[in-house]
């Protein structure tokens, strides 16, 4: 179905660190910014990339594969979650851009998820890149960790 429309979400967030800080804590091992998740990967485009945890009582298993790394500048990689009830084929699974941009006192991060299938599903990711650049941003109630 490739006349169906598809969605993005954007989500964007002020850090006060500069844009190297905010790459060590977003590409830190065990760090779990996104929904609690543990992501695993080296970071290097072609590699797989999985998140792992539990998301209103379900466990998740989300895979993709890293298609560019500009440190500390650009993450892109491709996302497919087996919960979304979708057939795991290549036109199911979202591009995800994660951009950091040195800006006045720190650092502008901006989430980009595409090829989303639903209106309503995009405005959920949304909410959720809003709340994992809240807790990336140590603005989410948590207790601040050091990864330095």
């Amino acid at each position: 179905m490739t006349d169906t429309p598809r969605h993005t979400a954007t989500a964007t967030t002020h850090i006060a660190e500069p844009p190297d800080r905010v790459w060590a804590e977003l590409t830190h091992p065990g760090a779990r910014w996104v929904l609690g998740a543990n992501i695993e990967t080296d970071y290097r485009p072609g590699s797989p990339i999985t998140f792992e945890g539990h998301f209103f009582g379900r466990v998740f298993a989300d895979k993709g594969r890293v298609l560019a790394v500009d440190r500390p500048r650009l993450l892109h990689f491709t996302h497919f979650s087996p919960m979304s009830d979708l057939e795991d084929i290549p036109e199911n699974y979202h591009e995800i851009r994660i951009v950091l941009e040195p800006d006045d006192g720190g650092t502008r991060v901006t989430v980009t998820q595409e090829n989303i299938d639903t209106e309503q599903h995009a405005a959920a990711a949304e909410g959720h890149w809003r709340d994992a650049l809240a807790t990336l941003a140590h603005r989410d109630g948590g207790t601040r960790t050091s990864h330095r």
